[in-house]
Protein backbone atom coordinates (compact mmCIF):
# COMPACT_ATOMS: atom_id res chain seq x y z
CA UNK A 1 0.00 0.00 0.00
CA UNK A 2 1.07 3.53 -0.83
CA UNK A 3 3.36 4.47 2.07
CA UNK A 4 1.15 7.77 1.89
CA UNK A 5 -2.19 6.28 2.49
CA UNK A 6 -0.17 4.49 5.56
CA UNK A 7 0.16 7.50 6.80
CA UNK A 8 -3.14 9.20 6.21
CA UNK A 9 -4.52 6.05 8.10
CA UNK A 10 -2.40 6.44 10.84
CA UNK A 11 -2.86 10.33 11.01
CA UNK A 12 -7.07 9.79 10.73
CA UNK A 13 -6.58 6.92 14.12
CA UNK A 14 -4.39 9.58 15.69
CA UNK A 15 -7.07 12.65 15.38
CA UNK A 16 -9.73 9.92 16.79
CA UNK A 17 -8.11 8.47 19.63
CA UNK A 18 -7.12 11.98 21.18
CA UNK A 19 -10.57 13.40 20.53
CA UNK A 20 -10.30 15.81 17.26
CA UNK A 21 -13.87 16.47 16.64
CA UNK A 22 -14.55 13.67 13.53
CA UNK A 23 -15.30 16.47 11.09
CA UNK A 24 -11.90 17.88 11.53
CA UNK A 25 -10.28 14.07 11.58
CA UNK A 26 -11.10 13.84 8.31
CA UNK A 27 -10.73 17.28 6.86
CA UNK A 28 -6.93 16.99 8.36
CA UNK A 29 -6.50 13.46 6.74
CA UNK A 30 -7.90 14.89 3.24
CA UNK A 31 -5.89 17.56 3.64
CA UNK A 32 -2.30 15.61 4.24
CA UNK A 33 -3.03 13.42 1.03
CA UNK A 34 -4.20 17.07 -1.05
CA UNK A 35 -0.72 18.26 0.34
CA UNK A 36 1.66 16.07 -0.10
CA UNK A 37 -0.38 13.42 -2.60
CA UNK A 38 0.76 13.43 -6.56
CA UNK A 39 -2.64 14.63 -8.03
CA UNK A 40 -1.86 17.63 -9.86
CA UNK A 41 -4.77 20.10 -9.08
CA UNK A 42 -7.03 19.03 -6.00
CA UNK A 43 -9.76 21.00 -7.52
CA UNK A 44 -11.70 18.27 -8.34
CA UNK A 45 -11.73 17.23 -4.86
CA UNK A 46 -13.65 19.82 -3.92
CA UNK A 47 -16.02 19.41 -6.52
CA UNK A 48 -16.51 15.98 -5.68
CA UNK A 49 -17.04 16.84 -1.93
CA UNK A 50 -19.85 19.47 -2.90
CA UNK A 51 -21.25 17.52 -5.63
CA UNK A 52 -22.02 14.20 -3.26
CA UNK A 53 -23.75 17.17 -0.95
CA UNK A 54 -25.85 17.66 -3.95
CA UNK A 55 -28.05 14.94 -3.03
CA UNK A 56 -32.14 15.36 -2.63
CA UNK A 57 -31.63 12.00 -0.54
CA UNK A 58 -29.22 13.55 2.11
CA UNK A 59 -32.10 16.33 2.93
CA UNK A 60 -33.97 13.69 4.78
CA UNK A 61 -31.74 13.44 7.53
CA UNK A 62 -32.09 16.76 8.62
CA UNK A 63 -35.37 16.30 7.89
CA UNK A 64 -35.89 13.36 10.29
CA UNK A 65 -33.45 15.50 13.08
CA UNK A 66 -35.46 18.49 13.14
CA UNK A 67 -38.91 16.05 13.11
CA UNK A 68 -37.39 13.96 16.23
CA UNK A 69 -36.29 17.32 18.09
CA UNK A 70 -40.01 18.36 17.49
CA UNK A 71 -41.51 15.76 19.00
CA UNK A 72 -38.81 15.20 21.68
CA UNK A 73 -39.27 18.92 23.06
CA UNK A 74 -43.28 18.41 22.37
CA UNK A 75 -43.97 15.78 24.67
CA UNK A 76 -44.18 13.01 22.76
CA UNK A 77 -41.29 11.43 24.99
CA UNK A 78 -43.18 11.52 28.30
CA UNK A 79 -46.61 10.36 26.90
CA UNK A 80 -45.27 7.08 25.66
CA UNK A 81 -42.99 6.59 29.04
CA UNK A 82 -46.30 6.81 30.57
CA UNK A 83 -48.62 4.78 28.39
CA UNK A 84 -45.62 2.21 28.17
CA UNK A 85 -45.92 2.24 32.28
CA UNK A 86 -48.80 1.72 32.44
CA UNK A 87 -48.81 -1.17 30.40
CA UNK A 88 -45.50 -3.09 31.84
CA UNK A 89 -44.08 -0.95 34.58
CA UNK A 90 -46.05 -2.60 36.98
CA UNK A 91 -43.75 -5.58 36.57
CA UNK A 92 -40.35 -6.28 38.69
CA UNK A 93 -37.38 -4.33 36.66
CA UNK A 94 -40.31 -3.20 34.83
CA UNK A 95 -39.42 0.21 34.35
CA UNK A 96 -36.56 -0.67 32.71
CA UNK A 97 -38.71 -2.84 30.28
CA UNK A 98 -40.56 0.49 29.37
CA UNK A 99 -37.03 2.55 28.79
CA UNK A 100 -35.93 0.04 26.10
CA UNK A 101 -39.68 -0.07 24.54
CA UNK A 102 -40.13 3.62 24.26
CA UNK A 103 -36.95 4.06 23.02
CA UNK A 104 -37.39 1.89 20.16
CA UNK A 105 -40.69 3.94 19.23
CA UNK A 106 -38.87 7.21 19.60
CA UNK A 107 -36.48 6.08 17.61
CA UNK A 108 -38.86 5.20 14.52
CA UNK A 109 -40.06 9.11 14.65
CA UNK A 110 -36.45 10.50 15.18
CA UNK A 111 -34.25 7.96 13.60
CA UNK A 112 -30.75 9.06 16.00
CA UNK A 113 -29.59 7.53 18.47
CA UNK A 114 -28.32 11.12 20.51
CA UNK A 115 -32.01 12.19 20.25
CA UNK A 116 -33.36 9.02 22.07
CA UNK A 117 -30.96 9.32 25.01
CA UNK A 118 -31.36 13.31 25.43
CA UNK A 119 -35.78 12.84 25.21
CA UNK A 120 -36.14 9.48 26.92
CA UNK A 121 -32.67 10.22 29.08
CA UNK A 122 -33.93 12.72 30.77
CA UNK A 123 -37.61 11.59 31.46
CA UNK A 124 -36.43 8.05 32.28
CA UNK A 125 -33.10 7.85 34.36
CA UNK A 126 -34.64 10.01 37.14
CA UNK A 127 -37.77 7.94 37.60
CA UNK A 128 -36.20 4.78 37.43
CA UNK A 129 -33.84 6.66 40.24
CA UNK A 130 -36.73 7.31 42.93
CA UNK A 131 -37.70 3.71 41.96
CA UNK A 132 -34.43 2.07 43.29
CA UNK A 133 -32.79 1.52 40.30
CA UNK A 134 -29.03 2.52 40.08
CA UNK A 135 -28.55 5.42 38.40
CA UNK A 136 -25.40 4.06 36.80
CA UNK A 137 -27.35 1.14 35.72
CA UNK A 138 -30.32 3.27 34.24
CA UNK A 139 -28.33 5.61 32.08
CA UNK A 140 -26.20 2.62 30.32
CA UNK A 141 -29.48 1.10 29.88
CA UNK A 142 -30.94 4.23 28.35
CA UNK A 143 -27.26 4.09 26.03
CA UNK A 144 -27.92 0.34 25.44
CA UNK A 145 -31.38 0.94 24.47
CA UNK A 146 -30.54 4.15 21.85
CA UNK A 147 -28.95 1.84 19.61
CA UNK A 148 -32.50 0.54 18.58
CA UNK A 149 -32.72 4.19 17.07
CA UNK A 150 -30.40 2.65 14.24
CA UNK A 151 -32.34 -0.62 13.68
CA UNK A 152 -35.68 0.55 13.63
CA UNK A 153 -36.74 2.54 10.59
CA UNK A 154 -36.45 5.56 9.49
CA UNK A 155 -32.56 5.43 10.54
CA UNK A 156 -30.51 8.13 9.55
CA UNK A 157 -27.62 6.11 9.07
CA UNK A 158 -29.20 3.51 6.81
CA UNK A 159 -30.21 6.63 4.69
CA UNK A 160 -26.46 7.11 4.14
CA UNK A 161 -25.84 3.74 3.89
CA UNK A 162 -28.10 3.36 0.73
CA UNK A 163 -26.74 6.89 -0.33
CA UNK A 164 -22.77 5.51 -0.18
CA UNK A 165 -23.03 1.82 -1.64
CA UNK A 166 -25.87 3.06 -3.86
CA UNK A 167 -28.40 0.34 -2.22
CA UNK A 168 -32.58 0.63 -1.94
CA UNK A 169 -32.99 2.55 1.19
CA UNK A 170 -36.52 1.10 1.39
CA UNK A 171 -34.58 -1.89 1.70
CA UNK A 172 -32.10 -0.91 4.06
CA UNK A 173 -34.58 0.34 5.87
CA UNK A 174 -36.35 -2.58 6.42
CA UNK A 175 -33.10 -4.70 6.61
CA UNK A 176 -31.85 -4.43 10.31
CA UNK A 177 -35.36 -4.62 11.88
CA UNK A 178 -35.35 -8.12 13.04
CA UNK A 179 -31.88 -8.19 14.69
CA UNK A 180 -33.40 -5.11 16.23
CA UNK A 181 -36.28 -7.07 17.52
CA UNK A 182 -33.80 -9.71 18.66
CA UNK A 183 -31.61 -6.58 20.17
CA UNK A 184 -34.30 -5.40 21.84
CA UNK A 185 -35.41 -8.74 23.50
CA UNK A 186 -32.10 -9.54 24.97
CA UNK A 187 -31.99 -6.34 26.29
CA UNK A 188 -35.55 -6.89 28.13
CA UNK A 189 -33.56 -10.17 29.09
CA UNK A 190 -30.86 -8.93 30.71
CA UNK A 191 -32.54 -5.86 32.30
CA UNK A 192 -34.72 -8.54 34.70
CA UNK A 193 -31.46 -10.06 35.65
CA UNK A 194 -29.70 -7.77 36.33
CA UNK A 195 -32.26 -6.34 38.38
CA UNK A 196 -33.19 -9.02 40.32
CA UNK A 197 -30.97 -7.83 43.67
CA UNK A 198 -31.96 -3.86 43.49
CA UNK A 199 -34.24 -2.52 46.11
CA UNK A 200 -36.56 -1.62 43.58
CA UNK A 201 -39.87 -0.07 44.89
CA UNK A 202 -42.78 -1.47 43.07
CA UNK A 203 -46.05 0.42 42.45
CA UNK A 204 -49.03 -0.15 44.71
CA UNK A 205 -51.56 -2.54 43.26
CA UNK A 206 -54.56 -1.61 41.92
CA UNK A 207 -57.63 -3.31 40.01
CA UNK A 208 -57.85 -4.70 37.05
CA UNK A 209 -60.22 -2.05 35.76
CA UNK A 210 -58.54 0.74 36.96
CA UNK A 211 -55.34 -0.10 35.13
CA UNK A 212 -57.50 -0.69 31.53
CA UNK A 213 -58.70 2.68 32.33
CA UNK A 214 -55.57 4.43 33.26
CA UNK A 215 -53.87 2.79 29.97
CA UNK A 216 -56.87 3.67 27.56
CA UNK A 217 -56.16 7.72 28.88
CA UNK A 218 -52.34 7.52 28.34
CA UNK A 219 -53.29 5.85 24.60
CA UNK A 220 -55.49 8.41 24.06
CA UNK A 221 -53.17 10.85 24.68
CA UNK A 222 -50.11 9.04 23.26
CA UNK A 223 -52.33 8.60 20.36
CA UNK A 224 -50.60 11.39 18.30
CA UNK A 225 -46.86 10.34 18.91
CA UNK A 226 -47.81 7.14 17.94
CA UNK A 227 -49.59 7.72 14.55
CA UNK A 228 -46.01 9.66 13.58
CA UNK A 229 -43.58 6.26 12.43
CA UNK A 230 -46.90 4.63 11.22
CA UNK A 231 -47.87 7.86 8.76
CA UNK A 232 -44.19 7.79 7.68
CA UNK A 233 -43.62 4.14 7.36
CA UNK A 234 -47.04 3.50 5.65
CA UNK A 235 -46.08 6.87 3.24
CA UNK A 236 -42.74 5.57 1.89
CA UNK A 237 -43.88 1.30 1.70
CA UNK A 238 -46.87 2.50 0.14
CA UNK A 239 -45.49 4.11 -2.40
CA UNK A 240 -47.25 7.33 -1.96
CA UNK A 241 -43.70 9.08 -1.15
CA UNK A 242 -40.14 9.15 -0.92
CA UNK A 243 -38.07 8.89 2.19
CA UNK A 244 -37.40 12.16 2.04
CA UNK A 245 -40.96 13.27 0.55
CA UNK A 246 -41.68 12.06 4.02
CA UNK A 247 -39.35 13.52 6.18
CA UNK A 248 -40.67 16.51 5.02
CA UNK A 249 -44.32 15.22 5.95
CA UNK A 250 -43.03 14.00 9.47
CA UNK A 251 -41.96 17.86 9.89
CA UNK A 252 -45.39 19.06 8.78
CA UNK A 253 -47.68 16.42 10.95
CA UNK A 254 -45.07 17.19 14.13
CA UNK A 255 -45.53 21.00 14.07
CA UNK A 256 -49.41 20.96 14.95
CA UNK A 257 -48.93 17.85 17.09
CA UNK A 258 -46.36 19.52 19.52
CA UNK A 259 -47.99 22.96 19.44
CA UNK A 260 -51.86 22.32 19.61
CA UNK A 261 -52.16 19.30 20.40
CA UNK A 262 -50.06 18.82 23.36
CA UNK A 263 -49.15 22.24 24.02
CA UNK A 264 -46.05 21.80 25.69
CA UNK A 265 -43.91 23.67 22.80
CA UNK A 266 -44.92 27.32 21.44
CA UNK A 267 -43.17 29.18 18.22
CA UNK A 268 -40.43 30.25 20.19
CA UNK A 269 -39.66 26.36 21.12
CA UNK A 270 -39.76 25.67 17.66
CA UNK A 271 -37.51 28.20 16.57
CA UNK A 272 -34.84 26.53 19.18
CA UNK A 273 -35.66 23.39 18.14
CA UNK A 274 -35.10 24.49 14.71
CA UNK A 275 -31.41 26.27 15.81
CA UNK A 276 -30.49 22.52 17.29
CA UNK A 277 -31.71 20.72 13.98
CA UNK A 278 -29.78 23.17 12.41
CA UNK A 279 -26.41 22.78 13.84
CA UNK A 280 -26.30 18.84 14.28
CA UNK A 281 -26.81 19.21 10.33
CA UNK A 282 -24.40 21.41 9.69
CA UNK A 283 -21.93 19.17 11.34
CA UNK A 284 -23.05 16.19 9.35
CA UNK A 285 -22.45 18.04 6.27
CA UNK A 286 -19.72 19.24 6.87
CA UNK A 287 -18.57 15.95 7.82
CA UNK A 288 -19.76 14.18 4.79
CA UNK A 289 -18.48 16.67 2.64
CA UNK A 290 -14.52 15.53 4.11
CA UNK A 291 -15.13 12.30 4.36
CA UNK A 292 -16.51 12.56 0.27
CA UNK A 293 -12.94 13.99 -0.54
CA UNK A 294 -11.01 11.28 1.48
CA UNK A 295 -13.15 8.46 0.21
CA UNK A 296 -12.63 9.60 -3.30
CA UNK A 297 -8.74 9.59 -2.79
CA UNK A 298 -8.81 6.65 -1.41
CA UNK A 299 -10.63 5.13 -4.20
CA UNK A 300 -7.78 6.62 -6.59
CA UNK A 301 -5.12 5.15 -4.64
CA UNK A 302 -7.43 1.71 -5.04
CA UNK A 303 -7.50 1.38 -1.29
CA UNK A 304 -11.27 -0.77 -1.00
CA UNK A 305 -9.21 -3.18 -3.76
CA UNK A 306 -5.79 -3.04 -1.18
CA UNK A 307 -8.09 -3.72 1.76
CA UNK A 308 -10.01 -7.10 -0.18
CA UNK A 309 -6.81 -8.39 -1.35
CA UNK A 310 -4.93 -8.02 2.50
CA UNK A 311 -8.54 -9.68 3.45
CA UNK A 312 -7.74 -12.55 1.04
CA UNK A 313 -4.01 -12.73 1.51
CA UNK A 314 -5.44 -14.20 4.98
CA UNK A 315 -8.25 -16.83 4.10
CA UNK A 316 -10.30 -16.77 0.57
CA UNK A 317 -12.89 -18.58 3.48
CA UNK A 318 -16.32 -16.45 3.30
CA UNK A 319 -16.89 -16.95 7.24
CA UNK A 320 -13.05 -15.98 7.82
CA UNK A 321 -13.75 -12.90 5.44
CA UNK A 322 -17.08 -12.04 7.83
CA UNK A 323 -15.36 -12.58 10.75
CA UNK A 324 -12.49 -10.54 9.09
CA UNK A 325 -14.82 -7.94 8.60
CA UNK A 326 -16.52 -7.48 11.80
CA UNK A 327 -13.36 -7.24 13.42
CA UNK A 328 -12.46 -4.11 10.94
CA UNK A 329 -16.03 -2.77 11.81
CA UNK A 330 -16.06 -3.49 15.96
CA UNK A 331 -12.83 -1.28 15.65
CA UNK A 332 -13.88 1.55 13.58
CA UNK A 333 -17.13 1.66 15.99
CA UNK A 334 -15.14 2.23 19.02
CA UNK A 335 -13.89 5.14 17.63
CA UNK A 336 -16.02 6.39 15.46
CA UNK A 337 -20.26 7.33 16.07
CA UNK A 338 -22.18 5.61 13.44
CA UNK A 339 -22.41 8.54 10.65
CA UNK A 340 -18.96 8.86 10.49
CA UNK A 341 -18.68 4.84 10.50
CA UNK A 342 -20.61 4.20 7.76
CA UNK A 343 -19.14 7.00 5.56
CA UNK A 344 -15.36 5.45 6.16
CA UNK A 345 -16.62 1.74 6.24
CA UNK A 346 -19.05 0.68 3.75
CA UNK A 347 -17.36 1.88 0.74
CA UNK A 348 -13.95 -0.04 1.58
CA UNK A 349 -15.74 -3.53 2.87
CA UNK A 350 -18.09 -3.25 0.40
CA UNK A 351 -15.97 -5.16 -2.27
CA UNK A 352 -14.76 -7.26 0.58
CA UNK A 353 -18.58 -8.07 1.49
CA UNK A 354 -19.17 -9.18 -2.53
CA UNK A 355 -15.94 -11.56 -2.23
CA UNK A 356 -18.03 -13.31 0.34
CA UNK A 357 -21.38 -13.71 -1.70
CA UNK A 358 -22.73 -10.36 1.10
CA UNK A 359 -25.62 -8.79 -0.91
CA UNK A 360 -25.46 -5.37 -0.20
CA UNK A 361 -28.90 -5.20 1.53
CA UNK A 362 -27.62 -7.89 4.00
CA UNK A 363 -24.29 -5.79 4.63
CA UNK A 364 -26.63 -2.68 5.94
CA UNK A 365 -28.05 -5.04 8.61
CA UNK A 366 -24.07 -6.34 9.48
CA UNK A 367 -22.62 -2.74 9.34
CA UNK A 368 -25.69 -1.27 11.12
CA UNK A 369 -25.83 -3.55 14.31
CA UNK A 370 -21.62 -3.52 14.19
CA UNK A 371 -21.60 0.27 14.48
CA UNK A 372 -24.29 0.35 16.97
CA UNK A 373 -22.39 -1.66 19.11
CA UNK A 374 -19.25 0.31 18.81
CA UNK A 375 -21.69 3.07 20.06
CA UNK A 376 -21.52 1.96 23.72
CA UNK A 377 -18.05 -0.10 23.41
CA UNK A 378 -15.13 1.61 25.18
CA UNK A 379 -12.62 3.82 24.80
CA UNK A 380 -14.87 6.25 22.67
CA UNK A 381 -17.87 5.39 23.55
CA UNK A 382 -19.86 8.64 23.00
CA UNK A 383 -22.84 6.95 23.53
CA UNK A 384 -22.45 6.14 27.37
CA UNK A 385 -20.53 9.37 27.94
CA UNK A 386 -23.42 11.27 26.38
CA UNK A 387 -25.82 9.45 28.77
CA UNK A 388 -23.54 9.87 31.50
CA UNK A 389 -24.27 13.58 31.11
CA UNK A 390 -27.84 12.86 30.73
CA UNK A 391 -28.12 10.60 33.99
CA UNK A 392 -25.59 13.32 35.77
CA UNK A 393 -23.55 9.79 36.48
CA UNK A 394 -19.54 8.77 36.21
CA UNK A 395 -18.81 6.18 33.24
CA UNK A 396 -17.06 4.09 35.78
CA UNK A 397 -20.76 3.16 37.32
CA UNK A 398 -21.89 2.22 34.18
CA UNK A 399 -19.64 0.09 32.95
CA UNK A 400 -20.28 -2.94 34.03
CA UNK A 401 -23.94 -3.32 33.14
CA UNK A 402 -22.41 -1.84 29.77
CA UNK A 403 -20.68 -4.52 29.11
CA UNK A 404 -23.24 -7.20 29.78
CA UNK A 405 -25.31 -5.74 27.09
CA UNK A 406 -21.77 -5.34 25.08
CA UNK A 407 -20.59 -9.40 25.56
CA UNK A 408 -24.37 -10.58 26.21
CA UNK A 409 -26.80 -9.11 23.76
CA UNK A 410 -25.13 -7.06 21.09
CA UNK A 411 -22.14 -9.59 20.15
CA UNK A 412 -24.71 -12.06 19.62
CA UNK A 413 -26.96 -10.26 17.64
CA UNK A 414 -24.05 -9.15 15.12
CA UNK A 415 -23.37 -12.71 14.76
CA UNK A 416 -26.56 -14.05 14.42
CA UNK A 417 -27.13 -11.03 11.67
CA UNK A 418 -23.53 -12.09 10.11
CA UNK A 419 -24.04 -15.63 9.44
CA UNK A 420 -27.77 -16.00 9.21
CA UNK A 421 -28.62 -13.47 6.20
CA UNK A 422 -32.19 -14.83 6.78
CA UNK A 423 -32.71 -12.69 9.56
CA UNK A 424 -31.52 -9.60 7.15
CA UNK A 425 -33.32 -10.77 3.85
CA UNK A 426 -36.51 -11.97 5.04
CA UNK A 427 -38.36 -8.32 5.34
CA UNK A 428 -37.06 -6.55 2.37
CA UNK A 429 -38.10 -10.04 0.43
CA UNK A 430 -41.47 -10.16 1.57
CA UNK A 431 -42.20 -6.47 1.65
CA UNK A 432 -40.42 -5.46 -1.69
CA UNK A 433 -40.60 -8.82 -3.56
CA UNK A 434 -36.88 -8.99 -3.20
CA UNK A 435 -34.90 -12.61 -4.49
Amino acid sequence: MNPLILMDAGLLTLLLIIGVPVPFCFAGAALLLMMFGDFGSTSFLVGAGFNKLNSIVLIAIPLYILAGGIMGAGGIATRLVDLADSIIGRLRGGLGLVLIVTTAVFGAISGMASSAVAAIGTVMIPRMVERGFDRGYAAALVAASSVLALLIPPSASMILYGWVTGTSILACFLAPIVPGLILLTLLGFWNLILTRRMPLKQPEPAPMRAIVGETFIRTKKAAAGLMMPLIILGFIYGGITTPTEAAAVAVVYAIPVAIYVYREMNWSGLGQVLWRAGQTSGVLMIMIFFASMLGRIWTLENVPQEILESFLSVSENPIVLLLLANLFLMIIGMFMEDVSGILLAAPLLLPVMKQAGVDPIHFSAIIATNLGMGLITPPTAPLLYFAALIGKTSLSGMLKPALVFVFFAYLPVVLLTTFIPALSMWLPSLVLGLN
